[in-house]
């Protein structure tokens, strides 16, 4: 939480995967090990103390202290090398993180071919410290789909994941970041108690607990972007409003997977 702003924010780190050779399919989102590293010991530089993303939830909620300056590490899809590398780097400095598993491709492959985790991954992944969440059963744009397939892609995946894990699974991220107020309340019905979307923002106690923002890490961004956000500038604060743009692009992705379905992360494979 920044004392140099006027608003607390909590920045939330957003990767996908920690590598030297991702497929052109990841890439863009990928940055190498040493880069990680950089950015971890640039949180530890700046004082603060990593949480899960429930364990921020539970401090918001009054059920356990918030430390004064808080940072989440989260990973999306279930990439092998979050374990292989991250997971690793990240137990040095003793921290934390929150992985979102998306349950149609552990054990197989991405669609670029990089390895993602198996079940028994997984749960050495969780057993290092890590927080599992949900994050689809095939990776598809949520807020497109009819009702029945957007449970079977919420629900479905957290029973997948209790079931191969035996773990209690509580918090979710959206594909994409995609979601509107009826995929939130789906979410809530699958029995999650929080859910992850990106907005590329700093959240704030403000935050709704199933819009929690969040800041995308690329290939592209620097060392210097990390510490600002650390520092709680460089990044707009979270909003509870969607914009216009954000409904009229959802409009235009609805009737485009209508006229040609898009293939989600399992189907592709």
């Amino acid at each position: 939480m920044s004392s140099r702003t006027s608003t607390p924010t909590v920045p939330i780190l957003l990767y996908h995967s920690v590598s030297d050779s991702p497929s052109s399919f990841i890439a863009p989102f990928t940055v190498s090990p040493d880069t990680f590293a950089r950015h971890l010991d640039a949180v530890a530089a700046s004082g603060a103390t990593t949480l899960t993303v429930s364990g921020l939830r539970a401090a918001l909620d009054g059920h356990q202290p918030l430390p004064q300056q808080p940072v989440l590490v989260t990973f999306d899809d279930g990439f092998l090398d979050t374990l292989a590398v991250a997971a690793p780097l990240l137990a040095e400095r003793g921290m934390s993180m929150t992985a979102y598993v998306t349950t149609g491709v552990v054990g197989g492959t991405s669609p670029g071919g990089d390895p993602m985790l198996s079940w028994s991954q997984t749960i050495e992944l969780a057993a290092s410290g890590a927080e599992i969440g949900g994050h689809s059963h095939t990776h598809p744009e949520l807020d497109t789909l009819p009702v029945t397939a957007l449970r079977e892609e919420t629900a479905g995946c957290r029973a997948r994941l209790q079931d191969g894990t035996g773990l209690p699974i509580d918090s979710f991220a959206y594909p994409f970041g995609y979601s509107d107020p009826r995929v939130r309340r789906v979410v809530q019905d699958a029995g999650f108690t929080s859910a992850c979307s990106v907005k590329n923002a700093l959240s704030a106690p403000h935050d709704p607990p199933f819009g929690i923002s969040r800041l995308m890490v690329m290939s592209t961004t620097g060392d210097d972007d990390v510490k600002s956000w650390l520092s709680g500038n460089g990044a707009p604060v979270g909003r509870d409003d969607e914009r216009v743009l954000t409904r009229g692009w959802r409009a235009w992705r609805r009737f485009r997977n209508r006229v040609h379905p898009m293939a989600g992360w399992a189907d592709a494979r």
